[in-house]
């Protein structure tokens, strides 16, 4: 579980997933926050965040390979209320969405904080 992450951390995450994130209901009941492209340290570094490990997949040539990063259920919805105020007007509302219409996963509040030994990047 995510338990350290800056202010910092939580604007870049904020950022990536503006971009090219994806957030949907898993089963559509659990709120899931996924993003995937070829970088793999930026994947790794959002990994690292998630709590969760990367994934690859690769595609016949000429295609590159593509890393992986998803979350669901508590984590995702605590992810999501914490980049929830960073977040352009069609983000925001479908992330909105996605937390009024799935059932509270977690009745605990879940932080989202900076894992030990993830190198600063402020």
């Amino acid at each position: 579980m995510i338990e350290y992450a800056t202010d910092t951390d939580v604007v870049w995450l904020a950022g990536l997933l503006e971009g090219e994130g994806a957030f949907d209901l898993h089963r559509s009941r659990y709120p899931r926050v996924r993003v995937a492209m070829t970088d793999r340290d930026v994947i790794g570094r959002a990994a690292t965040l998630f709590g969760v490990s990367v994934r690859l997949s690769m595609r016949p040539a000429p295609h590159s390979a593509m890393w992986h990063a998803e979350v669901s259920g508590p984590k995702a919805e605590a992810i999501m209320r914490a980049i929830l105020p960073h977040m352009g007007a069609r983000r925001s509302a479908r992330i909105a969405a996605i937390l009024g219409h799935a059932p509270t996963t977690s009745k605990a509040t879940v932080s989202i904080t900076r894992p030990p030994g993830l190198p600063s990047f402020t």
